[in-house]
């Protein structure tokens, strides 16, 4: 896509993005080398033309993290619009809550996957935070991301039992 996202790509229909819950009860999050310092965030992956989002996001899963996991649920879907020399391109995040079954993590991805961190739920907004505070050419790419950070603290949170 130019600018990342600025307009229709002929390889990708969307994407799916995973919250992880690891054996520690915590959140992974995952960075990548091409970023210029680490930025920690949710994992996501591109949902390929003709491959349905069930079948992306398990091989993302195991491209990213390289876990076995299972499904809890679903959480939600962040429809955006991208703008660019006005145009409007969609683009839509299905968003994901799994389970790890297994804690190892081995991505296969490991040109891209630099490396992760685990965060407890309550945490993620301060992940999304972090990302809308970036500058330069990542800010809007940061708030962006923020986005499904605050769905999955939400989602998880929102309902739970106080003491």
């Amino acid at each position: 896509m130019r600018g990342y996202r600025g307009q229709a790509s002929p390889d990708r229909r969307g994407e799916v993005v995973f919250a992880i819950r690891q054996p520690s009860g915590e959140i992974l999050l995952h960075t990548k080398h091409r970023y210029e310092k680490p930025i920690y965030r949710l994992p996501t992956g591109r949902i390929e033309l003709g491959e349905s989002i069930e079948d992306a996001l398990y091989r993302e899963i195991a491209e990213e993290t390289g876990q076995r996991v299972q499904l809890c649920r679903f959480l939600g879907i962040l429809d955006c619009h991208f703008i660019s020399d006005n145009s409007a391109f969609p683009f839509v995040s299905y968003i994901f809550y799994l389970q790890s079954m297994s804690g190892e993590l081995c991505p296969t991805d490991t040109n891209e996957i630099a490396g992760f961190r685990t965060v407890p739920v309550h945490e993620l907004g301060s992940i999304a935070q972090i990302l809308r505070g970036l500058g330069s050419h990542r800010r809007c790419w940061g708030y962006w991301r923020s986005l499904s950070h605050d769905i999955v603290r939400h989602a998880l949170t929102c309902c739970q039992p106080t003491a």
